[in-house]
């Protein structure tokens, strides 16, 4: 049946109806936005002939467009809230053009435009994240179960302990790239004091100078820091691929680049590796020859 809505002078929010199979219907300025799978149909008001409630419970919402001959094309949204199919008819039917009985109709179908919806997938990445957390919960809940203390705070700390000296090798790897085009194609110009403060770390003040300089472009650059002891000019040398990151007070990189290699080799590395062995003494409890504590 056709549904025709009251008349009413109360101004209402939008309404928005939520059908089976992720369909969902919006009206939106006139436009009545439809989805239904991965489509999304735009249909303008003055497509719409009328709108029918029906199906069983009458929880059937049925869009009928205008045609100039029949059939017309029709769009079926169907719900679960009988009311709510009815309260959203009745928006709809307020925001149909009057036409009279007698006035021509044009196709309607030709001015609805359809579009793809991106919906949210996961990908290949989420699932193996997924599978690594189910597995990382599972072992020690096994261990735990058969009473294996040991292998079950191993295998607890062996993730983050890698992940630990993972990042430790990622970080001193980057701090040696920097030195090192510091070493091979650093600048050096005069920078200028520009001012100091202090800055508070724990319970200790710390003092930081402000020195700016120019690189050979003319764009100023300003380096915060501890180096340069307040002195009115010092020597800062710059990476002039980037000068904004990577500078330093002073010529010397050789401190910072045996700095970078100690940070990978003496703590990122070893880390990585005693993860790793935490993990495997957890998985090699598991094993049935595996004797008892």
């Amino acid at each position: 049946m056709a549904y025709c809505a009251p008349v009413t002078e109360i101004d209402t929010s939008p309404l928005v109806l939520y059908g089976r199979r992720r369909s969902v219907a919006r009206l939106k300025a006139g436009v009545l936005l439809l989805d239904q799978g991965r489509i999304r149909r735009r249909i303008p008001v003055s497509a719409i002939e009328r709108v029918d409630v029906g199906g069983p419970r009458a929880c059937e919402l049925t869009v009928v467009l205008t045609a100039g001959t029949p059939p017309a094309v029709t769009y079926v949204l169907r719900a679960r809230s009988a009311p709510m199919v009815r309260e959203f008819a009745a928006a709809v039917s307020r925001a149909l053009p009057v036409r009279d009985a007698e006035e021509p109709r044009h196709d309607g179908a030709g001015l609805v435009s359809e579009e793809v919806v991106k919906r949210w997938s996961p990908s290949p990445a989420h699932w193996v994240a997924t599978g690594l957390l189910i597995v990382y919960l599972l072992v020690p809940l096994i261990l735990w179960v058969a009473g294996r203390t040991t292998p079950f705070v191993l295998w607890l700390l062996g993730p983050w302990v890698a992940l630990l000296g993972l990042g430790s090798v990622m970080g001193g790897w980057e701090a040696k790239e920097k030195a090192a085009a510091l070493r091979t194609r650093g600048i050096t110009v005069e920078g200028r004091l520009e001012y100091s403060y202090e800055e508070r770390s724990g319970e200790d003040t710390v003092k930081k100078y402000v020195y700016s300089f120019a690189d050979t472009s003319g764009e100023v650059h300003q380096r915060h820091g501890t180096q340069g002891g307040g002195a009115e000019r010092v020597e800062i040398v710059y990476d002039p691929a980037d000068p904004k990151e990577n500078n330093k007070v002073g010529r010397g990189t050789a401190v910072r680049l045996a700095g970078a290699w100690l940070l990978v080799l003496l703590v990122g590395v070893p880390a990585v590796v005693a993860g790793a062995a935490f993990m495997v003494v957890g998985v090699v409890a598991l094993c049935p020859w595996a004797g008892a504590e």
